[in-house]
């Protein structure tokens, strides 16, 4: 049994596909399929069975999954303490684009002070890309809103983001409200969802709805008075043409969750930035 098997065997198992496995690792399918023959004829077991949907793991590829898992966290312990690193450590980290505006570039700040040589990657998508990347392990984390049912995500750290509704004029009462609502073209965006159920919860029946697909688009509408939207506090704190009307109850604030994928151990920089995130958000919040 060599190391590298491990390596393939365990790539298959979170994969669930030879295939997809074999151009993650960038080798050949054949050669996947031959070094997983060759770590079943050594152990004497099935680990993996082969249908038509892909490559389902057996039992006993569950119980080598255990073991193969803490063995390459060892070895890469090991190869951390007494090899010199070839690459700069790095961590890449997904959100929406409103949360890519509002929290990430001070989270980020925070964490490269203390880590300087490790580099970040921050990859912004819709959120069902995010939840979709995490699971098949292309990022280290992502923040995410509401409940992900997903059994191979687990949620590390959760907060409560301030929402506002934002116009270019103040507003002083949302009941007497003539104005188009401006929201992301994502349907599945979760500021557009809140927005949607406040309007109907006020039976409140906007002009017309417009749509963008970038939050620097739907500022920028808001800014030359094309309507309202509903937003973080922290994304317009700094913009003095804009205003806010606070918001009560559940439409005040939204649930903000850092998932990973259970299945992949937690290296020491996601460690890092995530005791980093959880500090600085409870004294923002405080």
């Amino acid at each position: 049994m060599e190391i590298n098997d491990l390596r393939i065997f365990q790539t298959v198992a979170y994969e669930k596909s030879i295939s997809k496995a074999a151009i993650k690792l960038g080798y050949a399918q054949s050669n996947i399929t031959m070094r997983i023959k060759l770590l079943e004829h050594d152990l004497n077991t099935i680990l993996f069975i082969r249908n038509n949907k892909g490559t389902a793991i057996t039992s006993n590829g569950e119980r080598l999954l255990e073991y193969t898992i803490k063995i390459l966290e060892l070895i890469d312990t090991v190869n951390e303490e007494f090899l010199p690193s070839k690459t700069a450590p790095s961590i890449k980290i997904g959100a929406t684009q409103t949360l890519s505006a509002s929290i990430l570039p001070k989270l980020f700040s925070l964490f490269h002070e203390q880590n300087p040589e490790t580099s970040l990657v921050l990859k912004t998508e819709r959120q069902k890309v995010l939840v979709d990347m995490v699971v098949q392990g292309g990022l280290d984390g992502a923040f995410v809103s509401g409940k992900i049912t997903s059994n191979k995500i687990k949620e590390l750290f959760t907060f409560k983001e301030e929402l506002a509704l934002i116009y270019s004029v103040p507003i002083n009462n949302i009941d007497n409200l003539n104005a188009p609502i401006i929201v992301n073209s994502d349907t599945n965006c979760p500021y557009r969802k809140l927005l949607q159920k406040l309007m109907i919860k006020n039976k409140y029946k906007p002009v017309s709805i417009i749509e963008f697909d970038s939050l620097e688009s739907i500022i920028n509408g808001i800014t030359e008075g094309l309507g309202i939207s509903l937003l973080p506090k922290s994304i317009i704190h700094e913009n003095k043409n804009l205003y806010m009307y606070d918001l009560k109850g559940k439409f005040s604030e939204l649930e903000i969750r850092f998932i990973v994928n259970k299945d992949i151990p937690i290296n020491s920089l996601i460690n890092s930035f995530v005791e980093i995130s959880n500090r600085h958000i409870s004294k923002t919040r405080q």
